[in-house]
């Protein structure tokens, strides 16, 4: 009996936290400052200094600093985090279109960012981003570009 108490003790210890088999990964709700902020094309319309990479900008005051372009909404940073980026791409750009999840199992939040080029000569250097929920400070965030041929 006592050996029954052990085990279940360790299978009790063993299920909590984040291995919890109802902790999978997510989709997480996001917009965009088209959408929020009607702001046009800032895929090309937006800079910022930053070169096939990523940051995440918690205030106005930073976005004021490191932003420049037509749209320069005053974001609501109580509700918002903005992830913002840089590709360079070889041709051209019809649309970019985004996937985000969070991993309850690592706490980290993937922004999966698809370039869907066409065959046209243009090479651009393009802005991308998404506005996601608040993130804590210690929110660990990952960005994986692809391209895809439309």
């Amino acid at each position: 009996m006592r050996v029954l108490s052990i085990l279940l003790t360790l299978l009790l210890i063993s299920c909590g936290g984040k291995d919890d088999p109802g902790c999978f990964v997510s989709d997480v709700s996001f917009t965009n400052l088209e959408s929020a902020y009607s702001c046009e094309n800032t895929k090309n319309l937006m800079e910022i200094d930053l070169q096939e990479t990523f940051t995440l900008i918690q205030t106005q005051a930073e976005f004021d600093a490191q932003i420049t372009g037509a749209c320069m909404p005053e974001i609501d940073f109580t509700i918002y985090t903005l992830i913002i980026g840089k590709k360079a791409l070889s041709n051209g750009n019809t649309s970019i279109s985004y996937d985000y999840t969070n991993d309850c199992a690592t706490d980290i939040n993937t922004l999966t960012v698809t370039f869907n080029q066409n065959e046209t000569d243009v090479a651009p250097n393009l802005t991308y981003h998404i506005l996601s929920p608040k993130l804590e400070e210690s929110t660990t965030v990952e960005v994986i570009t692809n391209t895809s041929t439309i």
